[in-house]
């Protein structure tokens, strides 16, 4: 029978944070995990990010006590999730859902509209060319616009997505981020392929656990409390549908450390 949660209340951290309280520390969950913000720090750029060196011993212990139920929901490629967190190859949501990788290794994309959307890679190029600092990286599923190093300019890339994607057709929508912007498919969301992997061993039947940090994992928190699950947002206090807070990753990370040690 699958443990579930203590009475829904705020259980203060050290910084009187509420954070999920479990009765038999993850006994009977599943764990999904964002990446950028949410167990690492933010980094200038992606390439830039740290991992604490304790960190993947970590995963693999938290994967053994679950029976494998532990995946990375990123708006990464899954190659960069392994690379960045190798050797292990744990399931895995990549670029936002617009990958999925099994727990049998299977990589699910819809290649279709992955190749629709190269078309708009070179409209992209010659909209931002002027506009300096401002990256663009194409993931295939997704195309991104990164304005970290220019913020003040997050309104222009905004607007320049918008027009390109509408360009592409209905299918295609604009999903804002921190300092990002990216053109992706409307239905492939972290949310939907969370669904994907909860109709799969090992994850079946088991109660979600999902960690982000920001508006690309609103439908995420939504898909897990309909499911019954936790929600739990890292960073500062604004509207979301997650349940929990955390206020920084190092809280998060401390959350399971501990959960994973009890």
């Amino acid at each position: 029978m699958n443990q579930t949660l203590d009475p829904i209340k705020p259980c203060p951290d050290s910084s009187g944070e509420p954070r999920p309280a479990l009765r038999n520390p993850l006994a009977g969950h599943a764990l999904y995990l964002d990446i950028d913000g949410t167990i690492l720090d933010l980094a200038p750029s992606p390439e830039a990010v740290e991992v604490p060196v304790w960190m993947v011993p970590l995963l693999q212990q938290l994967s053994g006590k679950l029976d494998g139920a532990v995946a990375f929901v990123s708006g990464r490629t899954i190659a960069a999730i392994d690379h960045l967190f190798r050797p292990l190859t744990f399931p895995a949501v990549g670029v936002h859902g617009g990958e999925v990788r099994t727990a049998d290794g299977e990589i699910v994309i819809d290649r279709q509209l992955s190749e629709q959307l190269q078309a708009a890679e070179p409209l992209l190029q010659q909209a931002i060319a002027r506009i300096r600092g401002v990256q663009l990286e194409n993931k295939r599923s997704v195309i991104a616009l990164h304005y970290r190093s220019v913020p003040e300019r997050g309104r222009e890339v905004l607007k320049i997505a918008e027009l390109v994607a509408s360009g592409l057709g209905s299918q295609f929508g604009v999903l804002m981020g921190k300092c990002v912007v990216e053109i992706r498919p409307r239905h492939l969301t972290k949310g939907s392929a969370i669904r994907q992997l909860m109709e799969r061993a090992p994850f079946r039947d088991r109660i979600p656990i999902f960690a982000g940090d920001d508006t690309t994992d609103e439908d995420a928190f939504e898909v897990v409390n309909g499911l019954g699950g936790i929600s739990l947002r890292v960073g500062e206090e604004i509207p979301t549908a997650a349940k929990f807070r955390l206020a920084t990753p190092d809280q998060l990370r401390s959350w399971l450390l501990e959960v994973a040690a009890a």
